[in-house]
């Protein structure tokens, strides 16, 4: 892959990171609103996937980096 494309890949993928904390943050709003326990609770389910979504994007957002040789300069990237 040249190195345009894996410049754009690493930008899609942060982007990816960013939407999944942002939906996560949504549904954890959802869940300390609610009134309704099943209501919490599905909006609870739906938070940790999102979080659980991020962790996999996060990884490979790494994966790619270290490939490239670039170096991550936070954990919070």
């Amino acid at each position: 892959m040249g190195g345009d494309a894996e410049k754009e890949i690493l930008d899609i993928l942060k982007k990816a990171m960013k939407r999944e904390s942002d939906a996560e943050a949504i549904y954890r709003r959802g869940a300390e609103i609610a009134l309704r326990p099943e209501v919490k609770e599905t909006f609870n389910k739906l938070a940790d996937e999102e979080g659980k979504h991020e962790e996999v994007v996060r990884e490979l957002y790494h994966q790619t980096k270290k490939r490239l040789g670039l170096k991550i300069l936070h954990d919070d990237e």
